[in-house]
């Protein structure tokens, strides 16, 4: 016989199953402190222990870190309104190191030791291509191409899709590493994620990913969850950022400091001209002085050459600067046109294989994967 009953009738039903099973209140659960949040009064807590993970709330001020083994008292109980199933903690002691906290320290020193957090190559002074590995359909691609549409559109990305979270992550994130190395000729390579809980970013802990990172050759800027994580893919990379825009200016700061340096050279050549002429202007003042006293023509006569001494010198001046300016224009004029976002703005479109550019039909064939990269976004493709 079949009984039905409402969403609100249910939940009080199991409400009531977990206030009467005993077995329920006052247990001591103990596990490895995976995550540990804190808001306004409440404490947010990840237990973990094998595979498995308990979420816990905690109204009282907490000793405890990330990695800690513990032992947290409390009682599971039952919210009827959401339906969720929470372990209210009433005290959480901590009893050592968790042994997934120990292992990953292990590890690390490990690596440490072995050389992996040093020599690595630097980033070069000239970056024209860069490869950026990461999810294709997240925020962080979108904020790396912004800030390179916005400060180098010269400059030419090429994207590796990944799996950024989850069991195969960092497997994939390794062969694409490998992949940018084999295959594309690139300047640099950025490795973002956006952030995350520690789970999030555990491929960028694996040894694996850290391997893979050393061993690059083309310098890896890591751009891994938030300013606050650091992962072994920071520590062997050879430059770590904040955040994936940060790590987009990185790239772009070669193009800007030479923008910045013709500028101060302008700036440099108007100031030494103008200091030529005060001088200039100071000495002939002085010297008309001293003939006034002896030939009220002879001061006329050189009154007229410093006018046109002066009108001279203004005329150069003008000229430099009209130099440097129609340069300043040029090169901003060569930087929009050569800009291949302008260029699929006119809706063509950019299409690689195996991270590979394809220019001609030819090169395909059917059945073959394709990235095509437009203007908004990139898509994948099967030729037919």
């Amino acid at each position: 016989m079949q009984r039905k009953l409402t969403v609100s009738q249910l939940n009080k039903y199991i409400g009531g199953v977990f206030e009467d099973e005993r077995v329920l209140h006052n247990v001591v659960v103990c596990g490895e402190v995976f995550e540990y949040k804190k808001s306004g009064a409440r404490s947010f807590i990840t237990l973990k222990e094998g595979d498995c993970t308990l979420q816990a709330v905690s109204f009282s001020a907490l000793a405890i870190e990330e990695g800690m083994s513990v032992e947290a008292l409390g009682t599971v109980t039952f919210y009827a309104k959401t339906g969720r199933v929470s372990f209210i903690a009433e005290s959480v002691t901590p009893t050592g190191e968790g042994r997934l906290y120990l292992e990953f320290l292990k590890l690390k020193e490990r690596l440490k030791n072995e050389g992996l957090f040093e020599n690595r190559p630097p980033l070069p002074e000239k970056i024209s291509k860069i490869a950026v590995i990461t999810s294709a359909q997240g925020a962080v691609l979108h904020d790396i191409l912004s800030v390179v549409k916005t400060k180098n559109p010269l400059l030419d990305v090429c994207v590796c899709d990944v799996r950024v979270q989850g069991a195969d992550s960092a497997p994939s994130i390794a062969e694409a590493i490998r992949n940018v190395n084999s295959l594309v000729n690139v300047d640099a390579i950025i490795i973002a994620r956006g952030g995350g809980s520690a789970e999030d970013l555990k491929a960028y802990n694996t040894e694996l990913v850290a391997r893979e990172v050393w061993a690059s050759r083309a310098p890896i800027i890591s751009a891994v969850g938030h300013e606050t994580d650091y992962t072994l893919c920071d520590l062997c990379a050879s430059a770590r950022a904040g955040t994936p825009s940060i790590a987009a200016d990185m790239v772009c700061v070669p193009v800007l400091k030479k923008i910045a340096r013709v500028r101060s050279l302008a700036k440099a050549i108007e100031t030494a001209v103008m200091s030529k002429l005060d001088g200039i202007r100071n000495r002939i003042i002085y010297r008309a002085m001293s003939v006034m006293r002896h030939s009220e023509i002879t001061v006329r006569q050189r009154a007229d050459k410093i006018i046109e001494l002066i009108k001279a010198m203004y005329g150069k001046l003008e000229y430099k600067q009209k130099n440097l300016n129609d340069k300043l224009s040029y090169l901003s004029a060569m930087m929009d046109k050569s800009s291949p976002f302008r260029v699929l703005a006119q809706g063509y479109a950019k299409i690689t294989k195996d991270g590979k550019e394809v220019y001609s039909a030819k090169q395909l064939l059917a059945g073959d994967d394709i990235s095509v990269r437009m203007v908004d976004g990139k898509i994948n493709a099967k030729v037919v």
